[in-house]
């Protein structure tokens, strides 16, 4: 059971994450005239999912879901794209807390793990809602079908994130490996 100090720090540290989050989102890289770009919003919120929790996780994604909308320059075709696009996308960050604690490789893993889950809920955004706007062609090729042009479209600016991240969560995992397993509020008790 947590006491009121602890779940104090976690609200504390749930806001300083997803400010960084929000910050890393404004500095991200655009790649897609209609939306898709490369930025490191994994690596604050894994780190605070892997820290504390499915619980905690799910919910400070789904706040940085929510200020992505509206303050970040969030953009969406009608309702289904801003709750698959926007929410169910950024909120399923947050499962990285299933590797709550784990040192070594497990940050790597739970990185690569919610990277594709958010890729997961943008293909399905991109097959359900917007194959209106399927291309004839794509990068090259005739697209016909709109669940291979999402894997396609969203693999353009998914995998570098996913990767990208990945690797920054792998560095930063060696000297921030005391604060992911909580040893410091253990010596807080």
């Amino acid at each position: 059971m947590q006491d009121s100090r602890t779940k104090l720090r976690a609200l504390t540290e749930s806001a300083i994450f997803v400010a960084i989050a929000v910050v890393l989102h404004m500095l991200r890289f655009r790649l897609m005239p209609q939306g898709g770009s490369v930025s490191f919003i994994l690596v604050p919120l894994v780190f605070f999912s892997i820290r504390w929790g499915l619980s905690w996780g799910l919910m400070s994604a789904f706040v940085f879901g929510v200020l992505r909308t509206f303050m970040a320059g969030g953009f969406g075709w009608g309702w289904q794209s801003v709750l698959l696009d926007f929410f169910v996308a950024n909120t399923v960050i947050g499962f990285a807390g299933l590797f709550y604690r784990k040192g070594g490789i497990s940050p790597v893993l739970a990185t690569l793990f919610a990277g594709i889950l958010q890729y997961t809920a943008h293909w399905l955004a991109g097959f359900l809602i917007f194959y209106e706007w399927m291309p004839d062609e794509f990068l090259g090729r005739p697209m016909t079908n709109p669940m291979f042009y999402s894997l396609i479209y969203n693999g353009t600016f998914m995998v570098p994130n996913i990767i990208l991240s990945a690797i920054v969560v792998g560095i930063l995992s060696v000297p921030l490996k005391r604060y992911i397993k909580g040893e410091d509020l253990a010596a807080q008790a």
